[in-house]
């Protein structure tokens, strides 16, 4: 079942709209102001540096470089991520952000959605301009775009859902069904190949000649956060979690509530409980656990939900179908 197919991933009745304006994310601002940019520069024609003699536009405003940092322009390296250099350029990263954008802030919130897409652009557009400065001594070629951005929110998602199904287009044509895993991982392989080709061995044409290095940067930093909350696995935050565990299993700690393994059982122990007694069974469990979410839910909305609280109805929803498929067969 895929992520949006969900009862609690679902949009409600259609509301009126200052409840529209009252339930504004994250992801609404960041994507609402991608889209003003592009207006601005593709429609307005605003936000260009233009040709001195022939007045055509020919590199957008806001662009990140070394040379920019080095004048003191700072902001670039935030403004460079909302400003985009062709059509095709906008309208790929837009639908990225509509993917895995989305995904994000349903399961961390707007907090951790901002937080996110500023730092795997920020860490994206270092890496970018580490590597050209280093290897081909480029200073001044500014960086623009969303994609080091919506890298870092796509592997963030990836890791927290691992097994999700999706369809993925080959060419724009071609269904082929993906671990959401599985997407993420080849896309950052395919960049790091294409990226050391570009650099090692100059074979690129010029069409293909983008910000690789951009890409694996922001896609670093997405996984790197996920996993600093506790998903996919061991806690990468602390020293001590660096340490090989001991013989003897410690009492698990707090944040091991949060972690979203992929599993086809569900591990009632790491499920956070309205009580300190552990279920015995799984009717119990969902009793005492999944049913008072839900009560939330259809009271407050899915907003209302934690992040936890939705891992959790995640949860549920692969064991009941579990369940039902073992049933069928």
């Amino acid at each position: 079942m895929s992520l949006y197919d969900r009862d609690y991933m679902r949009e409600g009745p259609p509301r009126s709209v200052a409840g529209m304006v009252r339930e504004f994310t994250a992801f609404h601002v960041i994507l609402g102001i991608n889209i003003a940019v592009f207006v601005m520069q593709f429609v307005f024609e605003t936000g260009w540096v233009r040709h001195p003699l022939t007045g055509e536009m020919y590199m957008p405003l806001g662009g990140v470089s070394v040379h920019e940092l080095m004048r003191g322009n700072v902001w670039t390296l935030f403004t460079y991520m909302f400003v985009h250099g062709s059509v095709v350029h906008f309208a790929l990263n837009m639908m990225m952000l509509w993917f895995a954008g989305r995904g994000v802030q349903q399961l961390f919130g707007s907090r951790h959605f901002t937080l996110i897409y500023i730092f795997s652009g920020v860490v994206g557009a270092a890496t970018e301009m580490a590597v050209n400065g280093f290897v081909t001594g480029d200073m001044t070629t500014p960086l623009v775009g969303a994609s080091a951005a919506v890298f870092g929110l796509l592997m963030a998602l990836a890791v927290v859902m691992p097994d999700e199904k999706i369809t993925a287009f080959i060419y724009f044509i071609i269904p082929v069904q993906l671990r959401l895993w599985t997407l993420a991982k080849g896309l950052f392989i395919i960049q790091l190949v294409f990226g050391l080709a570009g650099i090692l061995f100059h074979i690129l044409p010029e069409g293909m000649q983008i910000a690789y290095f951009a890409h694996l940067g922001g896609a670093a930093l997405g996984w790197f956060y996920a996993r600093s909350l506790g998903y996919g696995g061991r806690p990468l935050t602390y020293a001590s979690q660096w340490q090989p565990a001991p013989y003897q299993q410690p009492r698990k700690p707090a944040m091991a509530r949060t972690r979203a393994r992929p599993t086809n059982e569900l591990e009632i122990d790491t499920v956070p409980l309205a009580t300190k007694r552990q279920p015995d069974s799984m009717e119990a469990w969902m009793e005492e656990v999944v049913n008072p979410l839900l009560d939330k839910m259809n009271l407050h909305g899915k907003d209302s939900l934690t992040a936890e609280e939705l891992l959790t109805l995640e949860r549920a929803s692969r064991e009941v179908d579990r369940r039902r498929q073992a049933k069928g067969g």
